[in-house]
């Protein structure tokens, strides 16, 4: 069951809000749970924004797949690999095979020893690059 949040016509919010988690880190109580962020520009190419913990993967997907609507997911931009963020990595490659992965030389590296994912689709990214998707365009700074 997806449970989106459309903020402008062209972005979605498609991260989780997970009541569950009671300890952030194992360490930071959190009285009611965490929201993992994540979100979807639609554009003539569309880019998600990071993704979600590995344990919200299902719902993650669902959310996606509904904001998309039948679009293809050009663009997952890896803004950092804590697991609350990159967890659900591999869920996403598996429902968008041809995605393009976007992040950083560190980001690269880490893909391939967490989570033994090839460089093939990764598009590694520099200060000051861009990355144009219709109408907007991404600009990277590290």
């Amino acid at each position: 069951m997806y449970s989106c949040r459309k903020l402008r016509d062209d972005l979605v919010y498609v991260g989780v809000e997970d009541r569950r988690l009671h300890l952030f880190e194992n360490l930071f109580p959190l009285d009611r749970g965490v929201s993992y962020n994540s979100y979807l520009l639609l554009d003539e190419k569309t880019v998600l924004l990071d993704t979600c913990d590995q344990t919200v993967s299902r719902h993650f997907i669902e959310n996606i797949e509904f904001a998309l609507a039948g679009k293809t997911l050009d663009y997952l931009v890896i803004n950092h690999m804590e697991p609350d963020h990159s967890g659900s990595i591999r869920s996403t490659i598996a429902k968008y095979p041809d995605v393009k992965i976007v992040g950083n030389k560190k980001t690269k590296e880490m893909l391939q020893l967490f989570y033994e994912i090839s460089d093939e689709n990764f598009i590694e990214v520099k200060e000051g690059d861009k990355i144009e998707l219709g109408k907007r365009s991404l600009q990277f700074h590290m």
